[in-house]
């Protein structure tokens, strides 16, 4: 029998403040952002430092601490008042004292018997080096693949590492394929170095890498963001979350990045995302929507289709999407400003007056509105970029082509009136 709309948003609401309780885990992010390249053929970055900022918003609510390691620029402190005195620059010596101090932290939590989770994210420059091993940029320098296993994930005492990388090249900061040469005098020494570097030995990380192959990474000025970073953050608002679990899954974010760009065949929003999950837990979730978090859910109900996309009070596009008729969606964002839910030519405004709040976009009234042009690229990203719907079929048939598990078939309440 189905349930009056009414009822299920009590239930839904009372099963987000109760579903995670007995699993959730002390959670952790170290969020790395620079807009500088590690060279003079690199052209400094617009919008690093303000996804940094983005994803220190996102995750804040939903873990135990985060720290970005940025150097906004005028424009992104403008947007995020406050966070600049927060954040540190990111130098070697502040993300490895940042590191000492949440792995103290995690050791305290796994001494109490906990099972702590760290996201790892880095925004900005990468760049393949002379023998081929990828580095990222940091303030004082190229922080290379070789540091990023020694001095992040073997000392790691998180029980899952979300690695999230958008960079330039950024396969190339984890994997070693094609990153040392083989000489016939000391193929087993350079076999050896490469083994303690393998990210098989760290069976409890998990990677999301803006680049599967040598390949640029791109940002989209109409947004302030990255093309990769944006579609991140909107599926772990919730976008992504495919049978409605309250969890999204590594193979419901691959499979909703790819949705996302499958129509920007010719412009910069094409991606060739590389995704793969830990193999301790392969159906570990990056994102937890029932989790204890300062947030509020916009439930956005059957019946209601296409590109939606929500901008805060600030203009920041927190979330984008392209819903399928016959399903709802919820997305989960901060609490503490006002929101617009918009569409090609109409809009309505909603806020959450309460952490836990849901917001049914079902009973808004919608006005009309217009979108200003911005040039031939920033329109074909508009009108490419999210022109697939995302949802069951997308993803079923998307999932049977990959090597990841798929989620559990859909068991939430019934949304319909």
């Amino acid at each position: 029998m189905r349930r009056p709309l009414r009822a299920t948003l009590a239930l839904w609401a009372a099963l987000l403040a109760t579903a995670s309780a007995a699993t959730e885990r002390p959670s952790y992010a170290l969020i790395i952002a620079h807009n500088g390249g590690m060279d003079r053929s690199q052209v400094p970055l617009r919008y690093a430092d303000d996804d940094g900022a983005r994803y220190h918003e996102l995750l804040t609510p939903r873990v135990t601490e985060a720290v970005l390691l940025s150097v906004l620029d005028e424009e992104t402190q403008v947007l995020h008042p406050g966070l600049a005195a927060k954040a540190r620059p990111p130098t070697r010596a502040a993300l490895e004292e940042a590191l000492a101090g949440l792995n103290a932290r995690m050791a305290e939590d796994r001494a109490r018997g906990d099972r702590p989770v760290l996201y790892f994210v880095f925004t900005g420059h990468g760049k393949r080096g002379p023998a081929g091993e990828g580095a990222v940029s940091l303030l004082d320098g190229p922080f290379t693949r070789t540091e990023l296993f020694e001095k992040v994930l073997a000392p790691s005492k998180a029980s899952i590492v979300h690695l999230i990388v958008d960079a330039c090249d950024s396969y190339y900061f984890v994997h070693s394929r094609g990153a040392l040469p083989v000489g016939p005098a000391h193929p087993e020494a350079v076999k050896g170095l490469l083994a303690t570097r393998e990210l098989e030995r760290y069976p409890q990380v998990g990677v999301v890498l803006s680049t599967s192959t040598e390949q640029e990474s791109h940002e989209w000025s109409a947004i302030r963001s990255g093309i990769f970073s944006h579609l991140v953050r909107s599926a772990l608002t919730g976008a992504a979350d495919v049978n409605a679990d309250g969890r999204v899954e590594y193979s419901e974010l691959q499979a909703f990045v790819a949705a996302a760009s499958q129509g920007a065949e010719d412009v910069r929003g094409k991606l060739a995302a590389f995704v793969r999950p830990p193999a301790l837990d392969r159906s570990a979730p990056l994102a937890d929507l029932g989790a204890r978090a300062s947030v509020g859910y916009l439930l956005v109900p059957t019946g209601i289709e296409g590109r939606l996309w929500v901008e805060d009070s600030r203009g920041v596009r927190v979330t984008e999407f392209n819903k399928e008729r016959e399903k709802p969606l919820v997305a989960a964002l901060p609490t503490g400003r006002g929101y617009f839910l918009r569409a090609v030519g109409r809009e309505v405004a909603f806020r959450f007056e309460r952490t836990g709040e849901v917001v049914d976009a079902g009973g808004l009234t919608w006005r009309e509105t217009s979108l200003a042009a911005r040039g031939a690229v920033e329109d074909a990203l508009r009108e490419r970029l999210f022109s697939v719907p995302f949802g069951s079929r997308f993803y079923r048939g998307y999932v049977a082509s990959l090597a990841l598990p798929p989620v559990a078939p859909e068991e939430g309440p019934d949304f319909s009136p």
